[in-house]
Order: C-alpha cells, then sequence, then structure tokens
C-alpha cells in the first residue's frame, strides 16, 4: 500500500545524482572552469534535432546550446538519410553527414534479419564514416569531443580523435555498444545472458573504447553494466561519471498546473513515450483490465513504428483508456495527476520522470533499469515488479483510493529537479572537459 504520506515516501529519495568520491573538490573544479578559456566542444550523436526519435537527441541540444550560451564554441555533428551543409541551430554548428551504411536507421524494420545482422556487423568497421567525421574535426578543431548515442555510427570515429590529440567524453545513454538493438530486449523479455551475435557484432568496440578518455552515464546502473561487459575497465574511477541527463519542459509550470480545476474529473493517469511491447504498455493495459472500469482514466500518449497501438487498442476495449497520439509534454502533464513508467527493459533513465518531477507530478515506475534511482532505490510504494501487472495494479489502486489531494508535488522531487537543469548538467560536463583538456595540454612538449 501507498505510504501514510505521499510527500514523506518521496522525501526519502535524498540526496541527488550520485558523484564519484575520487573526484575533484567542488571548488578546485570551479577554479579550474575559471581558469579556461572558452572551450570549443564537438558533440556526435546519432541524431540531432530536429530529427528525434527518442530523448537522447533532446538531451544532446539541450547540453549544446546550454555551453553555447555560456560563451564556448559548440558544434554537433549527426548522421543524415542525406547529407546536409553545414548549417547553425540554436547557437550550435551543426553537420549532417552522410551515414555510408547498408540502409538509414528508421528503416530497420523493413530488412531481413539476415540483413540486420550483416548491417550491424559491417556497421564497426564502417571506415567511411569515420574519415567523415575526421573531416568534421579538421572543419571544427574542437577542444573536446564528446560523443552521445551511436547507433548506427561505427565507434571508428574515436580513433579519428584521438589521433588528432584531441581528448573524448562518451556519454552512455543505450546499450548500443554491448546490444544488436541497443536494449537488451529479445524475444519479448530482457535479455539475462550476453548473446553471441551481440558480443560478435559489437567486438571492435572492445578494442575502439580504448581511445575514450572519459565516460558519463545517465544512471549508474547502465554505467555498472557496461564495466561488467568489459567496456571503459582501461578508465579510473573518477573518469566514469554519473550526470543525469538535463531537463526543460519549454512552457512548464507547476504552479500553474495546480490552479487547473479537477473538481469532478477521474483520477488520470498517464503514458507518455514509446508505444512497444518493451515500454510496458501492455503492462499497463493488463493492470488497469484487473481494475476495471470505475473513476478513473489513463491517457496514453506517444507514436509506434509497427501495429502496437492496434494491438493494445484491442487489448485496453471496454476501459477508460485513450491514446491519443503525439503530445507536447508541457501538455499532456498538465492534464494527468500521475505518470506512469512501466518500462519491461533496462531503460537507462527515462526523460518522462525528468519531465513529470519539473511538472510536479508524481511517477510509478517499473523497478528496471535507472528508474527505481530516479524514484527512490527503496521508495517500495511508487515501485513496482516489471511485467507484473498484478504489482502495478496494487499500485494504482492505492492512488486511486487515496484520491489526488494526498499527491505529492515537485517540492518531494527536488533531488532529480536539482540535478537535471541545464546549468547544473552544463556545469558538471565542464568541470570534467577542463580537466581532460588541461591534462592534456600539459602533457605536449
Amino acid at each position: 500500500m501507498i505510504a501514510p504520506s505521499l510527500p514523506q515516501a518521496y522525501a526519502r529519495l535524498l540526496p541527488g545524482a550520485p558523484a564519484p568520491a575520487a573526484r575533484a573538490a567542488p571548488a578546485d573544479a570551479a577554479a579550474l572552469r575559471a581558469s579556461t578559456t572558452p572551450l570549443r566542444i564537438l558533440h556526435l550523436s546519432a541524431l540531432y534535432p530536429p530529427y528525434i526519435v527518442g530523448g537522447a537527441e533532446r538531451s544532446v541540444e539541450h547540453l549544446a546550446e546550454e555551453l553555447a550560451a555560456a560563451g564556448h564554441t559548440v558544434a554537433a555533428a549527426c548522421i543524415a538519410r542525406e547529407p546536409e551543409p553545414k548549417s547553425v541551430r540554436g547557437g550550435v554548428t551543426v553537420y549532417r553527414m552522410a551515414h555510408h551504411n547498408d540502409f538509414w536507421l528508421e528503416d530497420w524494420p523493413k530488412a531481413t534479419r539476415f540483413g540486420r545482422a550483416w548491417a550491424k556487423l559491417k556497421q564497426q568497421w564502417n571506415f567511411a564514416i569515420a574519415a567523415e567525421f575526421g573531416r568534421v574535426l579538421d572543419d571544427f578543431r574542437p577542444d573536446i569531443v564528446n560523443t552521445h548515442s551511436l547507433l548506427d555510427v561505427s565507434t571508428l570515429v574515436w580513433r579519428e580523435a584521438a589521433k588528432r590529440g584531441i581528448p573524448i567524453v562518451h556519454t552512455v545513454c543505450e546499450y548500443d555498444l554491448i546490444c544488436g538493438n541497443a536494449a537488451m530486449f529479445r524475444d519479448g523479455k530482457p535479455c539475462e545472458r550476453w548473446h553471441l551475435g551481440c558480443k560478435v557484432v559489437n567486438a571492435g568496440k572492445q578494442i575502439t573504447n580504448r581511445s575514450v578518455d572519459a565516460v558519463v552515464s545517465v544512471g549508474t546502473e547502465i554505467l555498472k553494466t557496461h564495466v561488467a561487459h568489459g567496456l571503459f575497465t582501461h578508465l579510473a574511477p573518477e573518469r566514469r561519471r554519473v550526470i543525469y541527463y538535463s531537463c526543460t519542459v519549454p512552457g512548464g509550470d507547476p504552479e500553474a498546473r495546480r490552479r487547473i480545476d479537477r473538481t469532478g474529473k477521474p483520477m488520470t493517469f498517464g503514458y507518455l513515450g514509446r508505444i512497444n511491447t518493451e515500454k510496458g504498455v501492455g503492462t499497463l493495459v493488463d493492470a488497469f483490465r484487473r481494475i476495471g472500469p470505475g473513476d478513473w482514466r489513463c491517457l496514453v500518449a506517444g507514436n509506434a513504428m509497427d501495429d502496437s497501438i492496434e494491438r493494445f487498442t484491442a487489448q485496453a476495449q471496454g476501459l477508460p483508456i485513450e491514446f491519443v497520439g503525439w503530445a507536447k509534454p508541457v501538455d499532456f502533464l498538465s492534464e494527468i495527476d500521475v505518470l506512469v513508467v512501466p518500462s519491461f527493459w533496462a531503460e537507462p533513465s527515462p526523460r518522462t520522470i525528468y519531465e513529470a518531477y519539473t511538472m510536479g507530478v508524481p511517477v510509478i515506475g517499473a523497478a528496471s533499469g535507472g528508474i527505481p534511482e530516479l524514484i527512490g532505490e527503496d521508495n517500495a510504494d511508487w515501485l513496482f515488479t516489471p511485467g507484473d501487472d498484478a504489482d502495478l495494479a496494487a499500485r494504482l489502486q492505492a492512488v486511486i483510493a487515496r484520491g489526488r489531494g494526498d499527491l505529492p508535488d515537485e517540492r518531494a522531487f527536488q533531488h532529480v529537479i536539482r540535478e537535471s537543469t541545464s546549468e547544473r548538467v552544463a556545469e558538471k560536463y565542464l568541470d570534467l572537459y577542463a580537466e581532460l583538456v588541461a591534462e592534456r595540454r600539459a602533457a605536449r612538449p
């Protein structure tokens, strides 16, 4: 059951994001930043807005624009279906490179299983994209490179930066370095072992990752998983750090949300994200089916790359569950009382939780991946066993029984909100950048 005082339940979650014990003291890091002239920072991610598949692209954009606003010269490189001329977006120079793969990443579902496996095997030795990135490096001449999601981008790009003497930070935000589908989810359930196929198609990354000078992870668990699979073991503990996503909700105002008159409206739950099996949408529907129709409703927002919406709509027939399609986070979060994040896969650090907390919306989440780190490892009232619809139904029923008047708001979520502001995230990255650049410059003759 939900604890007697929901705000107190969330208050147990302090403090915020973990900080490695061996890193520089804050005063030393601040002095190092202050003594560093503006940096030339190049980000590399598979995609960059306005082309968005998930939260990673928006996070890279937030970080890049925050660093540019702080006075640094910032660029972002990505792959594109067709290469485009260099442009400027939000104060950031953007390079959109040809991908040089067998097919574009959004076309994967159309390929045969053999075709996907062969393409993945070839990707890790895609020398053409490495050369393309080398030309970007020579044009922009960065002081430091920060790579992010390298889904469909060969890690040979790291060697291009390394041979030019440019320090490299890699941000781990998914499992693309160790898993063929980047999710460690197969045949409708999370992977319990490292499959031979994934070992083969990612074998080269066991070598190329040694070019990386520091790794940042959006969550503790996904970082542990990568190290356990042999990645970044060459790095000292102080060079393996956890930094949350930066998150803003444009137009978001928790005070304005609280002023919305909800009198007579049923308790409204919401789901926001991609609609598929691994995201746990089926578990959510099954949980509500256990509860049955009542003084509640659920809004499911997002798109699917297959027939998932049709399947789940049929599954939800007769229940007050509405599939609303794509929705702006600010509008969606203003409409609901509680967000549910039912991910069946080990989701590293769901952006929707950050967004919900910023808007003062509490979250019921699956105890998988990085979700407990945000909700609270010991906050069992708001966590359920992944894939267990009966366990989720118990959490939902308890919230319905207590009513919206007993729900916590953003004051209970400050442990996450403080650590995920654009300013705080940029500050932590700049600490690391400054240390690496200073070390590299000191090492030069």
